[in-house]
């Protein structure tokens, strides 16, 4: 599977999860897909979960190394939350 593919597939499990659980939001972050800064939502670590798929697991390890896993909940991208970065596009420096 190519990173698109394996992006796609990590995006399809959050949906099907209903991920976040929570409702806590990163603000003053922007989304560089649609631009808002109120509507970035962290997803819950693997661990949080009672029962994350393997393959939550997987993608997890893979795209969360250099930051926390995002999704903003209005244009419902995925993005990697980094240190001084902000948010950016999976797949970028991935």
């Amino acid at each position: 599977m190519d990173l698109w593919e394996r992006i796609e597939r990590l995006h399809t499990l959050v949906m099907e999860m209903g991920l976040p659980h929570h409702e806590m939001a990163y603000f003053g972050i922007v989304c560089p897909y649609c631009g808002k800064s109120d509507r970035i939502y962290r997803l819950e670590e693997p661990s949080e979960l009672d029962a994350a798929p393997d393959e939550y697991r997987q993608a997890w390890v893979e795209f969360a190394t250099a930051g926390k896993l995002v999704l903003c909940k209005f244009c419902r991208h995925l993005l990697r939350l980094e240190r001084d970065k902000g948010a950016r596009p999976l797949g970028e420096d991935t």
